[in-house]
C-alpha cells in the first residue's frame, strides 16, 4: 500500500512539473524567439514612444513574419532610429536591429541589423501597419 502511494505521489509530481512549463518553451520548439524587446531611442523626440516587450508566441510570430518579408533597400542608408529591437532566442543569443515604424499608416517600416548598418530592409506596408497595431495594443 505504501509503495502504491509513493508511485502515485511521483506521478502527481511529474504531472505538476510537466504542466508548469514556461509558455516560451513552445516558441523554442517552433523555432521562434522567446522574447522581442523594443527599446525607445531617447534621442528621437518626434513622436511619443514607449518600450515594449513581446513574449507571447502569437505576437512574436507576427513580428518575425514581418521581418522575414522585409525587402533589402539599395544603397547606403541615412536614417533615424525609433527603437532598438532585441530578439532573444531560446539559446539566449540576442540579435539587435535598428527599427522604425513611425505613426503614419502610409509609411513602410525600416529594419537595419546593427551588425551591418549599411544595409536596410523595408517592411511591407501591410505588415508595418499590423506591427503598429500590435505595438499600440501593448502601449494602451
Amino acid at each position: 500500500m505504501v509503495r502504491y502511494a509513493g508511485v502515485l505521489l511521483i506521478v502527481v509530481i511529474a504531472t505538476f512539473i510537466a504542466g508548469c512549463n514556461k509558455p516560451n518553451e513552445s516558441n523554442a520548439k517552433e523555432g521562434l524567439p522567446v522574447l522581442i524587446t523594443l527599446t525607445c531611442n531617447p534621442n528621437l523626440t518626434l513622436e511619443p514612444c514607449q518600450d515594449v516587450k513581446f513574449d507571447r508566441s502569437d505576437e512574436i510570430r507576427i513580428m518575425m513574419e514581418a521581418i522575414h518579408k522585409a525587402v533589402r533597400l539599395p544603397g547606403i542608408l541615412d536614417y533615424g532610429t525609433e527603437y532598438v529591437m532585441s530578439i532573444t532566442n531560446a539559446d539566449s543569443s540576442i540579435t539587435r536591429y535598428d527599427f522604425s515604424l513611425g505613426m503614419d499608416p502610409k509609411m513602410q517600416g525600416l529594419l537595419v541589423n546593427q551588425e551591418d548598418s549599411h544595409t536596410g530592409y523595408s517592411i511591407p506596408l501591410e505588415d508595418s501597419n499590423q506591427l503598429r497595431r500590435l505595438i499600440q495594443r501593448r502601449t494602451d
